[in-house]
Formats: structure tokens, C-alpha cells, sequence
């Protein structure tokens, strides 16, 4: 629903349908359901108590829609060069604090207010400006709010582009670690195609076992080891051999996996999980089909490469893009401060003017 917030002395009349609770018991607050707006003859002590007092108008339900245009008044009566303005500047303060805890902003001295409602609204800074009779304070908060705009758009607009920066150089690194790990692979690829002797695996209690046998001990290994340090346990064409427990962060034992220790160090999981097939046979070939999977592997650091790499020319282009309103966030850097000059000015001014008192005979 839209609405209108304005500062008026006119009079208005309420359309007596059907009536809700009173606002902490002030009749003034009571708005009735039907109505053009509502009236506030006074102000809360909380922002938050003059927002819900608002919403009351043009909350879900409001008949004003089949009338009036769907339009609400929010009047809120004040006068210049009152007490008024020194309210309205304390629910300004207490606004700019509540935001800032909000919005995990506290070290933050400027703080955008935003509107009291979601189209026209004035905030409380403007509120203040009017209610002082010093339009330009109006025209410096007006200022200052795009000028935080600006600068917001500003740091959004740094921060995609030192993202950008930090995301080259990572990706850089990871090009460089993962072609560390395709040569690797590669070499142990080619170790395992050029290898002349006997393919059997081998563990160091049963060195002449059958298949059979062979993989019957890998089950009770699997079964009975408990270390998170790897354990060699035999070794297959040079290549060795090893187990290592994995625990839950609670400390309750989950499984072993076994492991091929490549020539140039790397390790391979048996299958994707590192346990062991179920038939004993395909667990003593267990080393062999691991082995088999290089060529899927070295593939796959490939395509990690060539993700990577595709990605750089896109993030230098967003670093090297300028922000093209530099120049107009530095003209109204100038004008804030040379009407912040002005009103200097004008107080000045005020201060040297004569006081004259009157007293009551």
C-alpha cells in the first residue's frame, strides 16, 4: 500500500468504521480501520514506536483502497524552532544507533537512515532540517545521503574488483599446484606401463599366498588395524602398500583405507572411499585397478586447469574496469562542504546577534 508522509497543521477527519485498540492508550494514536492516514499530535521515544504507529494506517485490510486511491496520509505535526526538532534529533540518534547494531556496523559513523516508509517518506534527518527552519540543513542532509550512496556503490564496486584480484592470484596458485600433480601422475602412470616384472601384490606376513589368501588377510587387516598413521602392509610392482584408520571427530572408529604409494609420491585411494571390494580376489587386484584409473585422473586435473585458466581473462577484465562517478561524488564532496561552510556561517551570525530579554512586569 502506498504512502504519503508529510509534516501538516491541517485537521483530519477520520472515517468512523470499525475501531482498533488505542497506541499506549493515546487517543491521538487510535487509528480506525477505513480511514485516509492517521494524526500524530505527538511524538514516541522510540523510532520504532512512530513506525508501528504509521503502519497502523496502512496496515493489511485498510478499506481506504476501494476510495481513496489506495493512497494513505501519514500527518505528523510539528513545529519550527521548538522543541519538536530537538525530539525529532533524538529519535535520529537513537535510529542511527539501532541501525548500527543491527547491522553489525557499530565502528561505522555514518550510517544510511533510509526512508520511515517505502516510497516517499522523509527520514528523521530530514525531519530535523525542516522542523529547524534552516532549509539548507535539509539541502546538506539530501547531500550527504547521496554522497553515502555513492560511496556504498563506490566500496561495492572495490570489493568486486580486490575479490577479483584475490581470485587471479588463487587461481594462479592452483594452476600451478594442480599441473604440480598431473606431471606426478603422469610419471607414475608411465612407471606403471613400462614395469617388466611379475604384477602380484605382495604382503609382508604371506609373500607366497594365492589370490585367494592374499585378499582374505587385506579383510582381517581391514578389520583389525587401529591407527591414523599409515601402516605399510606389502607392496605391489616396487609400489607400497598401506592402510591408515579414519576416526570421527567424536573419537569413534569408521573404517580403514588402503592405499598405493605412487614413485612420485602421491597416493592413491583404493576405489573412491579407500575400502576394499567385498570378494577377496578383486581385493588382492585391489592395487592394479586403483593404478588403472590414472589416465581418468590425469584427465580431470586437465579439465581443473583449463577451468581455471578460462576464468583469468574475465577477472582481469573486471579489475581493470574503472569507476566512472568518481567525478561526480567528488563535485558533491565540494558542495556538501561548502554549504557545510554556509550554515557554519549563519550560526556565527546568529551567535553575534544581540539577546534581548523580555521580562514580565
Amino acid at each position: 500500500m502506498e504512502t504519503r508522509s508529510s509534516v501538516s497543521r491541517s485537521l483530519h477527519t477520520n472515517r468512523d468504521l470499525e475501531k482498533l485498540e488505542p497506541y499506549e492508550g493515546k487517543p491521538s494514536c487510535t487509528v480506525l480501520r477505513g480511514e485516509e492516514g492517521s494524526n500524530a499530535l505527538d511524538l514516541p521515544d522510540r523510532p520504532a514506536d512512530l513506525e508501528q504507529r504509521n503502519g497502523r494506517a496502512v496496515r493489511k485490510g485498510n478499506t481506504v483502497k476501494f476510495w481513496g486511491g489506495n493512497v494513505v496520509d501519514i500527518i505528523i505535526y510539528g513545529t519550527e524552532k521548538t522543541l519538536d526538532a530537538y525530539k525529532f534529533n533524538l529519535l535520529r540518534n537513537k535510529q542511527l544507533f539501532i541501525n548500527q547494531i543491527n547491522n553489525g556496523t557499530i565502528a561505522v559513523r555514518r550510517i544510511d537512515e533510509d526512508s520511515m516508509d517505502e516510497n516517499t517518506g522523509m527520514n528523521f534527518a530530514e525531519f530535523v532540517a525542516v522542523l529547524s527552519g534552516n532549509m539548507d540543513l535539509l539541502n546538506k542532509a539530501k547531500l550527504d545521503n547521496r554522497i553515502m550512496q555513492l560511496e556504498k556503490e563506490q566500496a561495492i564496486f572495490n570489493k568486486e574488483r580486490y575479490r577479483a584480484e584475490r581470485k587471479i592470484a588463487k587461481n594462479e596458485q592452483d594452476i600451478e599446484v594442480t599441473m604440480q600433480a598431473k606431471q606426478r601422475m603422469s610419471e607414475d602412470w608411465a612407471y606403471y606401463n613400462g614395469y617388466q616384472g611379475e604384477r602380484k601384490t605382495l604382503l609382508l606376513n604371506l609373500q607366497q599366498a594365492t589370490a585367494e589368501e592374499t585378499g582374505r588377510e587385506l579383510h582381517k587387516i581391514a578389520k583389525s588395524y587401529r591407527s591414523e598413521a599409515i601402516g605399510t602392509v606389502g607392496s605391489y610392482i616396487g609400489l607400497n602398500l598401506s592402510v591408515r584408520s579414519e576416526y570421527h571427530y567424536t573419537g569413534v572408529f569408521e573404517r580403514n583405507i588402503f592405499l598405493v604409494e605412487g614413485k612420485s609420491g602421491l597416493k592413491y585411494k583404493c576405489g573412491l572411499s579407500g575400502a576394499l571390494p567385498l570378494g577377496f580376489a578383486d581385493s588382492a587386484a585391489y592395487p592394479q585397478a586403483t593404478l588403472d584409473k590414472l589416465p581418468e585422473l590425469i584427465r580431470r586435473q586437465q579439465e581443473k586447469i583449463d577451468q581455471l585458466a578460462n576464468e583469468i581473462p574475465i577477472l582481469k577484465q573486471i579489475v581493470s574496469r574503472r569507476w566512472n562517478k568518481t567525478a561526480e561524488l567528488d563535485a558533491l564532496k565540494q558542495e556538501c562542504k561548502e554549504l557545510q561552510q554556509k550554515i557554519d556561517n549563519s550560526l556565527k551570525e546568529l551567535e553575534q546577534q544581540p539577546v534581548v530579554a523580555a521580562i514580565a512586569a
